[in-house]
């Protein structure tokens, strides 16, 4: 019973850490579009690489904000699996963001961390919201 107890701030911690990384990454972003291209790029290649990153940063910090709310309000803080689900993406989204920010990895890997490290937890978030608060379903 205790490591299912301690899931809860643990998914907390995640959550947050994957936040403040994304955040972190939105504001130094240039290396990591530079990274992504070849070394005679044009301002359109840059404007183009940096909109696509930008939009996918945005999008991460959508969807942690949705899991966020869903999270605090208790829809889904007490759901085991979702919580284990959420908590194993989002460390692995953390450190996964932490090496892409920090040793300028190609664009491709951002959306492999994103569509695994954001999308998925996201979208069994939703999923909760909708089973439990919109269709007011009991686990």
């Amino acid at each position: 019973m205790m490591a299912v107890t301690s899931l809860i701030p643990a998914r907390f911690l995640c959550m947050i850490s994957h936040l403040i990384i994304a955040i972190t990454l939105l504001w130094s972003r240039d290396g990591n579009v530079k990274s992504c291209l070849p070394e005679d790029y044009t301002d359109a290649q840059y404007r183009s690489v940096d909109t696509g990153l930008l939009i996918g940063l945005i999008l991460v910090i959508v969807f942690l904000a949705i899991e966020i709310i869903g999270f605090i309000s208790g829809v889904s803080m007490f759901i085991h699996l979702a919580g284990l689900i959420s908590t194993g993406a989002h460390a692995s989204g953390s450190i996964a963001l932490s090496y892409f920010l920090f040793e300028e990895w190609p664009c491709y890997t951002f959306w492999w961390i994103f569509s695994f490290c954001s999308v998925v937890p996201a979208l069994i978030e939703v999923v909760l919201l909708i089973g439990i608060a919109g269709l007011k379903k009991v686990k």
